[in-house]
């Protein structure tokens, strides 16, 4: 597992490019934000499985997992678990690493209450 910060206005697609690099033969969930093509290209140029819903607009919508794709909610139910920490939800700090810091703070407490499931 990664975490890194981005600035507030960058897309999720510009600030998951540092640890793309990284990913080989594993499957990559992912909202609707991330479907476009060069997205996907990168992807399966790497050996990853994307299982990401197509957008609505789309006039050739590629094929996904719904089975896979909802074990995305162990993802959204950790980023809602450390929100509930003031600190996290409102960021206080204004330095990207203080402020990930923090957050790696809260994702090992996290792990201790409620385990690596």
């Amino acid at each position: 597992m990664q975490l890194t910060v981005a600035p507030g206005p960058q897309h999720d697609l510009l600030a998951c490019a540092s640890f793309l690099p990284s990913l080989r033969a594993c499957w990559l969930l992912a909202d609707r934000g991330f479907d476009s093509d060069p997205f996907r290209e990168r992807l399966e140029d790497q050996g990853v499985r994307a299982c990401i819903p197509p957008r609505s607009g789309r006039h050739w919508p590629s094929r996904f997992s719904r089975r896979l794709y909802r074990q995305r909610y162990t993802v959204e139910n950790f980023f809602a678990r450390i929100k509930r920490l003031r600190r996290i939800a409102t960021r206080y700090e204004k330095l990207a690493d203080h402020y990930l810091g923090f957050l790696l703070f809260a994702a090992v407490l996290d792990w201790l209450k409620y385990g690596s499931t």
